[in-house]
């Protein structure tokens, strides 16, 4: 686990009551599905305050500092990219708010493949397994959405399974060879999850693929809305624990871990 400084966990607690306070707004008012705005905002801006300290802490021109600027860059595209994306009305908006998480998502592998041991063993593997679940998952999608615009569907699926999974898949890589990594692909998990639930209910809605009319009513269309919920709801604590992975690079040098899994 991370080591937190006490700057570090004051603004990891400022976070935190902007974002519970938030969710107590809208348990109040239940007609609204979406935290307040100015709360949501409060509650992102100090994650980057936090994620840009970190960068602040490192040594300029070390591994670690090359890290932490491109977690930070990647969280900073992250959250822009989520509060666009979050307009389900917008289309244009909508779709440069998935370009600009999927810039993030290109920082995040650059971050994470430039660090630590190389890029094989138990980090290729766990790349490789990554891959594959992109796949079946960029699959599904297609599946979902054969009917309707063919360039908007293909780069949606590319950007599930070549950013997203490439992400995760590294980081879990990452986390294998330093354990005290774990908050990292934790985090990116959550991301997956919900930029997955995003790209589904995107599909699913027929100002964004308009040549078609809307899906049929089912099982899966009565569930996407509670997924939806919980998919909005996990995203900023999955960009906090990304965030956190900051200091775990703060700590010792990567060569000291020792790995469960032989390379």
């Amino acid at each position: 686990m991370p080591v937190l400084d006490l700057i570090a966990w004051f603004l990891l607690l400022l976070w935190a009551l902007f974002l519970s306070g938030g969710l107590l707004l809208r348990r109040a008012r239940p007609h609204k599905r979406r935290l307040p705005a100015w709360m949501q905002a409060a509650s992102a801006f100090t994650l980057l305050l936090l994620a840009w300290y970190g960068f602040i802490l490192t040594r300029p021109g070390a591994e670690t500092a090359r890290y932490a600027f491109g977690i930070a860059a990647a969280i900073t595209f992250n959250l822009t990219g989520s509060h666009l994306a979050a307009s389900a009305l917008a289309t244009r908006r909508a779709w440069f708010g998935i370009s600009a998480t999927a810039v993030g998502y290109l920082l995040f592998v650059a971050a994470i493949a430039q660090y630590g041991p190389a890029l094989e063993g138990v980090r290729l593997l766990a790349l490789s397994l990554s891959l594959l679940v992109g796949a079946l998952a960029g699959l599904a999608f297609l599946l979902r959405t054969r009917r309707r615009h063919p360039v908007q569907t293909a780069a949606a699926a590319a950007y599930t399974l070549l950013l997203l999974f490439a992400a995760a898949g590294l980081a879990f890589g990452l986390a294998l060879a330093a354990p005290r990594f774990g908050v990292l692909p934790a985090g990116l998990l959550i991301l997956a999850f919900s930029d997955l639930v995003l790209l589904f209910e995107l599909a699913a809605s027929p100002s964004f693929f308009p040549h078609v009319g809307p899906s049929g009513a089912g099982a899966g269309s009565r569930l996407l809305p509670s997924l939806s919920n919980a998919a909005r709801l996990l995203r900023p604590p999955g960009q906090a624990l990304i965030v956190a992975s900051i200091w775990s690079a703060l700590q010792n040098p990567i060569s000291s871990q020792l790995s469960v899994f032989p390379s």
